[in-house]
């Protein structure tokens, strides 16, 4: 039996114009960037506890950095999931459907994931801008303007937002009525 996750990839264009090879390459460095975050976050706690363990020192912004490093890895990799079908999905439902029915609930889902990730894309900007106008810091360990914590959202949902609406182009909705 085929399984969604093949379905999808075949949808995928054989020639690359020249803008979906730019966005694959945004999306595709989003997920390598959050990658070596993941692998960066390792490595410093590993070091921070060898250090308390084996010595009298510790780094002190290891814990804050590392929590920094978890946000804006998770908020890289996101797109780069959705775009490459390896984001978590429960479709226990979906894989009972007829063909049509299992595109019929895909393009759902992607107008409903649209609809959100566009809403979310606002809002994160409206906070980046607001917090940016206020000059809003962050005082912990490291002193920073708090602006910068919303960037990788807004990074994050107007790529989830262009990577529902390629999705809803690929499955032909304008041109196939699938709703």
């Amino acid at each position: 039996m085929e399984t969604l996750h093949q379905e999808e990839n075949e949808i995928a264009p054989r020639a690359m114009s020249s803008g979906a090879r730019a966005y694959h390459c945004l999306v595709t460095s989003c997920g390598f960037i959050a990658a070596v975050l993941f692998g960066l976050m390792a490595v410093l706690v590993c070091v921070d506890v060898a250090l308390r363990n084996l010595s009298t020192t510790s780094i002190p912004w290891a814990v804050e950095m590392t929590e920094y490093m978890l946000m804006v890895a998770a908020f890289l990799a996101a797109p780069w999931l959705a775009y490459t079908n390896d984001h978590i999905r429960v479709d226990v439902l979906v894989r009972g459907l007829p063909k049509g029915g299992r595109k019929a609930a895909a393009v759902l889902c992607n107008l409903i994931c649209l609809a959100i990730s566009v809403a979310l894309a606002f809002e994160s900007a409206k906070s980046l801008i607001g917090n940016a106008e206020q000059g809003s810091m962050v005082f912990k360990v490291l002193i920073f303007p708090e602006w910068w914590l919303t960037i990788p959202m807004v990074i994050c949902f107007v790529l989830l937002s262009i990577e529902f609406i390629r999705r809803l182009v690929i499955r032909g909705l304008a041109t196939e009525g699938a709703v």
